[in-house]
């Protein structure tokens, strides 16, 4: 199917609200540092859900990207999913988004432990909603950078996607040789033998 690029829907979208799973979710929007910056704070049943910041990008240097921060876990686990498929639905192709993880347990235990992002609790939602290349940011210091982050960036088109596909299952396939035995470990063994059985499914072209 063919995807394109509207960030500017999508604050647009979240201004006038928008309903997952049940609960009545709106965005207060504020301007950011630059002109194609937007800070959104999500807001359900009176308290935040998470702070969004959206850059529209800026001619061919600086590609658009979506950072998710201050993170409430409370409604978190049940609007991630619904909530980041949104969101690539108006990222570009090549498009980035940012997701601090601190708290989410499961997520953070599998990255620091150096399991392949797209194999923990939450890289693996981004990636069924279309990511195929992640990195782990982590600032043990924390600063001006805030908590860690895991990335994800979609395909600029299907090739790349695929070829970044090849990539995950080859270290998908390697997580299978190893050994474990908590539930985080299990869950991620999961995953990867999902994995390493599925097909690539390309969002872009």
């Amino acid at each position: 199917m063919m995807h394109v690029g509207n960030l500017m829907g999508l604050v647009d979208l979240l201004a006038h609200g928008i309903r997952v799973n049940g609960l009545d979710v709106v965005g207060l929007v504020n301007k950011g540092r630059f002109r194609e910056e937007f800070n959104i704070d999500l807001v359900t049943c009176g308290r935040r859900v998470l702070t969004l910041k959206v850059f529209l990008g800026r001619g061919p240097y600086y590609g658009p990207w979506v950072e998710a921060f201050n993170i409430n876990p409370i409604f978190w686990a049940s609007l991630d999913d619904p909530l980041i498929k949104l969101i690539v639905k108006y990222l570009a192709p090549g498009g980035v988004m940012y997701i601090e993880y601190l708290t989410d347990e499961e997520t953070r235990i599998q990255l620091q432990r150096g399991y392949p992002p797209f194999l923990s609790r939450l890289g693996y939602i981004m990636l069924n909603a279309g990511f195929t290349w992640f990195k782990d940011w982590y600032y043990p210091e924390g600063w001006l950078e805030g908590g860690p982050k895991l990335e994800g960036q979609l395909p600029v088109n299907c090739s790349e996607g695929l070829r970044h596909w090849g990539g995950i299952r080859e270290d998908a396939l390697r997580f299978l040789t190893g050994t474990g035995g908590d539930e985080y470990w299990v869950k991620a063994f999961e995953r990867a033998s999902h994995l390493v059985k599925k097909g690539y499914e390309c969002i872009t072209q």
